[in-house]
């Protein structure tokens, strides 16, 4: 069980393409790559060391930037922590992704301004955020009531 987030460009109702050659500037001057691993993109290191926040693995993923239809990715087990969200957010202003919350509340969170309300899809809450600490804001009463009914669920 975790709380969940994708990252993608959309248009409207269609998933457009994010911006290839900044997203491949922000792993570079990251020392990053992406790798097709087992579950698919995983981004590691020059020394094919898995990416990590505050010194956790973390299950974050892109599309292969080689692929032929549009790249998006995600996050399977966010944990919000700070170092987790400016990533986060740097990637997505970045690439010109906005975050897919699954969890609602808010469905769709727009960071840097890179989409405009008629690229958003229909259906959803929008935030706009203009920092990782907004993003973080965005999101943490949303985790908050995912720990607490996943506390439920499994216990502690």
């Amino acid at each position: 069980m975790g709380f969940s987030l994708m990252f993608m460009r959309t248009d409207g109702d269609a998933q457009a393409d994010g911006d290839r050659e900044a997203l491949r500037a922000f792993l570079d001057s990251r020392g990053l790559q992406v790798t097709v691993g087992t579950y698919g993109g995983e981004i590691v290191d020059t020394d094919d060391k898995a990416l990590t926040f505050d010194g956790h693995f973390t299950d974050l993923s892109l599309d292969p930037l080689d692929k032929d239809e549009p790249i998006s990715g995600g996050i399977d087990h966010a944990t919000l922590s700070d170092e987790e969200c400016a990533f986060i957010y740097d990637l997505c202003v970045a690439a010109g992704f906005l975050i897919v919350n699954p969890q609602g509340d808010p469905l769709f969170v727009v960071p840097g301004g890179n989409h405009t309300a008629d690229q958003v899809p229909d259906g959803g809450e929008v935030a706009w955020v203009s920092s990782p600490a907004e993003l973080v804001e965005a999101l943490s009463g949303n985790f908050q009531r995912f720990l607490d009914f996943k506390r439920q669920v499994i216990g502690d």
